[in-house]
């Protein structure tokens, strides 16, 4: 079974990408049994759909509502039993830097992120696996917490740097 190594840059959404802030049920409690599911949606343009297409990966996701592309979700289960698949994906700064969550925070809706995707054919012949490797965040857009505020407070993107604290 073939393995492609997909590289994707888009829109960050809902960043639940690490081990203390991942999805611990998912829809209709998908992802309980594996301890939760990391997972981002990312609103990719059309050349990164057509990237994301041409890997066979079977991900189509949806026409974004404000007309920015096409919002895919992506996944790595938590646990699932093989060391190579499960916990948290690898998480950058721009600069290559990991990024800690307790230090850097969690990643702001509106954030420019690179993810990498592992795409990989499974024994069913239509069945086409996507798994989230990695995501870079490239430009930050601070994450602001619901505080019923309407509208939320306007937040400002940018690059995060190795040593830069944000807080």
């Amino acid at each position: 079974m073939a393995t492609r190594i997909v590289k994707l840059t888009g829109i960050a959404e809902w960043a639940k990408v690490f081990e203390e802030n991942r999805d611990l049920l998912g829809y209709e409690g998908a992802y309980a049994e594996h301890g939760g599911g990391c997972v981002i949606d990312v609103i990719l343009d059309e050349d990164n759909l057509t990237k994301l297409k041409a890997s066979r990966s079977i991900k189509k996701g949806k026409p974004d509502l404000e007309g920015r592309g096409h919002t895919v979700k992506f996944l790595r289960k938590f646990a699932t039993g093989k060391d190579w698949d499960s916990g948290a994906p690898v998480v950058l700064k721009a600069d290559d830097s990991p990024w800690d969550y307790n230090t850097d925070g969690t990643i702001g809706n509106g954030s420019i992120v690179e993810v990498t995707l592992c795409v990989y054919d499974t024994s069913r012949k239509d069945i086409v696996g996507t798994r989230l490797d990695k995501v870079k965040v490239m430009e930050l857009v601070e994450y602001v917490p619901d505080t019923g505020e309407s509208p939320p407070p306007v937040t400002e993107s940018k690059t995060v740097a190795k040593d830069e604290v944000l807080f």
